[in-house]
């Protein structure tokens, strides 16, 4: 039987056994289409982005020494336990987790008082992130990252040293006018700060914030900067 862990919480707490593999959803990719009239086709308009999927599981619990009741109350709060969106792994697929949400309402089927079963469905971001892609790598001095899947990760970039410097990254330089310590860049909130002090305005960007591209991404910096951390959030559908 499989394991799901949200929110931190694993179903193995509740005696919860998920009965089936669950299926896979692609997520819908975002298109613009612009029909003009007296033209052959439409015109498509690509966003460079994907909508949320959705990731079901049929799952059971049971126990000889607790009522329906009781088993039902913490299936509920297991999946009530976040607000917006949490952690969403399970055992079928190890090396990858979800941002995930449950917003639905559900019936827990009653079997015979001593056990129920319910499908439970989480929405999800699109991306399946690799646990991997969590790890920091650290560089003291120019390095490569190589990215092994098709998208572009977003990733957190902390740059230590003092004074100013310049950091590089594939086709993305980021200028930065005071780094009094560290700064942390972070693509996917596209923001800059330091602990809870923003940081944005000690930044400035050519390019955009910076970005893993498939393949091959070339690293280095200068100026104030001794070293710097980057945790990629590797990606994949």
């Amino acid at each position: 039987m499989g394991v799901i862990i949200f929110n931190g919480i694993s179903s193995q707490e509740y005696n919860i056994q998920v009965e089936k593999f669950p299926d896979y959803e692609t997520p819908e990719k975002d298109y613009d289409i612009i029909h003009v009239p007296g033209k052959n086709g439409d015109i498509v308009i690509d966003k460079g982005s994907y909508q949320n999927a959705t990731r079901t599981y049929q799952i059971s619990v049971g126990s000889l020494t607790k009522e329906f009741t009781p088993m039902a109350n913490s299936i509920s709060e297991w999946l009530q336990s976040a607000s917006g969106y949490a952690r969403l792994e399970d055992s079928y697929e190890p090396e990858y987790y979800r941002l995930a949400m449950y917003q639905d309402s559900g019936v827990i089927e009653n079997l015979l008082g001593s056990a129920g079963r319910i499908t439970i469905a989480f929405n999800c971001k699109p991306q399946r992130f690799l646990k991997s892609g969590d790890q920091s790598i650290i560089f003291t001095s120019a390095g490569r990252l190589f990215n092994q899947t098709r998208f572009k990760a977003s990733p957190i970039i902390i740059v230590n040293g003092s004074g100013s410097g310049e950091l590089r990254l594939g086709g993305y330089t980021t200028i930065i006018s005071n780094i009094n310590s560290s700064i942390t860049i972070n693509s996917e909130i596209q923001d800059a700060y330091s602990g809870t002090v923003n940081r944005n305005s000690d930044i400035t960007l050519n390019n955009g914030f910076p970005k893993l591209v498939p393949g091959e991404n070339e690293i280095s910096f200068s100026g104030g900067v001794t070293s710097v951390e980057v945790i990629p959030k590797w990606w994949t559908l």
